[in-house]
């Protein structure tokens, strides 16, 4: 077994060597900006007429629609920068 002895200096791995990875670009219909539908007209004559829960809750789904969008324009202008109009 003295043979072995001098084979297992010889097996030393190589210096790991650092190589640049790319990350995969999204597809580009990912990467436009958000839609933002134009907002209801409000009146005081309907706001009487939807009961407030629900009037709380639509406003609820209003503020996440609009956090998301706000969220998605950040993603895309980090990937392509310039792509969506800076929130004022």
């Amino acid at each position: 077994m003295p043979g072995c002895i001098a084979r297992r200096a010889d097996l030393t791995p190589p210096a790991p060597v650092a190589v640049a990875v790319e990350p995969p670009r999204p597809p580009a219909d990912l990467l436009t900006c958000a839609d933002r539908p134009a907002a209801l007209v409000e009146d005081s004559a309907m706001i009487a007429t939807i009961p407030g829960a629900w009037r709380a809750g639509f406003i609820g789904l209003a503020r996440a629609a609009g956090v998301n969008a706000d969220r998605l324009d950040r993603l895309t202008n980090w990937i392509v920068p310039g792509t969506c109009p800076a929130k004022e």
